[in-house]
């Protein structure tokens, strides 16, 4: 592979990245800052007011914020939680670090469950098109795609835990809802895992659905044509076949995939934390939010910016291992 090309898109990345970075650090920089007037409503005295502006950053001058953001950002120093009130809290890496587990153990099974799956039953319902399977196929794509994530995640609270008492989603509710976390739970028991087996299984729903309609109709451009007539004639099964197809197929799959990658991310983890009362970044994203804790927010707008140019990386580089006319782009 050109190392030029690989050294260029890497470069777009890391410009790509500090881009959202800035983009979201303005966002938030130049939004009035609701606690001020919620303290001056309580009673807070003029001196209560400018302490929690200190406090959050708003007495410095903008430009001279938003250098010093970056080069924290870029040196690990991402600053320590703020309260409502501009009280000091943890640090913001040290947060991240507690609740990201909590997140990617359901999000990465998920992913590749996603990914395999989809795929595997787009290009399948391809090779079968007008099939009874293309039908079923097509079916529920449509169905998991069309059903909110967050449906299926009442449906399953109400029949595992109310209806059937199969399972207790009670136990990540108290830390989840308290920003500071305080003792969190060991992930890896048998309980646990399958609580977060089941959210790993509402996000794969969305997932598998989407990618299998791609994938379909990326595939069908290919069933028919000389190479897939030519393995057929020699033989070739039905696995060898979709192997070829999705071979050819990949690139604009590839692109798919990553465009579902983000939504989960923005979307689909902060619904299915909120409603399984998960203590992962989603979580605890949507009270900073609420608390309008700046550094915490930016830092979570870091890790998704990051995961999201990584990503976009990965895929420049697959594609250009898969099909090396896309290094000239």
């Amino acid at each position: 592979m050109n190392r030029q090309y690989v050294a260029r898109r890497a470069m777009f990345g890391v410009v790509s990245f500090y881009a959202v970075l800035s983009l979201a650090f303005f966002f938030m920089a130049l939004a009035p800052d609701p606690n001020k007037a919620l303290l001056a409503y309580q009673g807070g005295s003029e001196e209560q007011i400018q302490t929690l502006l200190a406090a959050k950053g708003y007495d410095e001058p903008l430009l001279e914020r938003y250098v010093g953001y970056l080069w924290d950002i870029t040196t690990l120093d991402w600053g320590q939680t703020t309260g409502r009130f501009g009280r000091g809290g943890p640090e913001v890496l040290d947060v991240l670090a507690k609740h990201l587990p909590y997140t990617l153990v359901y999000v990465v099974p998920a992913v590749v469950v996603g990914f395999a799956g989809g795929i595997g039953l787009g290009v399948y319902a391809a090779i079968k098109k007008g099939g009874y399977v293309d039908r079923v196929v097509q079916s529920v794509g449509y169905f998991g795609f069309g059903i909110p994530n967050f449906f299926f995640a009442e449906l399953a609270l109400f029949a595992l835990e109310e209806q059937y008492g199969i399972l207790d989603f009670t136990i990540g509710r108290q830390s989840s809802r308290v920003y500071t976390p305080g003792e969190l739970f060991n992930i890896w028991t048998v309980d646990h895992l399958l609580q977060f087996a089941v959210v790993a299984a509402i996000l794969a729903v969305s997932l598998v659905a989407g990618q299998l309609r791609y994938a379909r109709s990326e595939c069908l451009e290919y069933v028919s044509a000389d190479f897939v007539k030519l393995a057929r004639a020699k033989g070739a099964s039905e696995y060898r076949v979709m192997a070829h197809v999705a071979r050819n197929a990949a690139l604009p799959l590839m692109a798919m995939f990553l465009a579902d990658l983000v939504t989960v991310l923005v979307v689909h983890v902060f619904v299915l934390e909120f409603v399984f009362n998960v203590p992962g970044i989603g979580q605890m994203g949507i009270v900073a939010v609420k608390q309008r804790d700046l550094p915490f927010v930016m830092g979570i707008t870091i890790v998704i910016a990051g995961f999201g140019v990584v990503a976009n990386f990965l895929q420049d580089v697959g594609l250009g291992a898969i099909d090396p006319r896309t290094e000239t782009n």
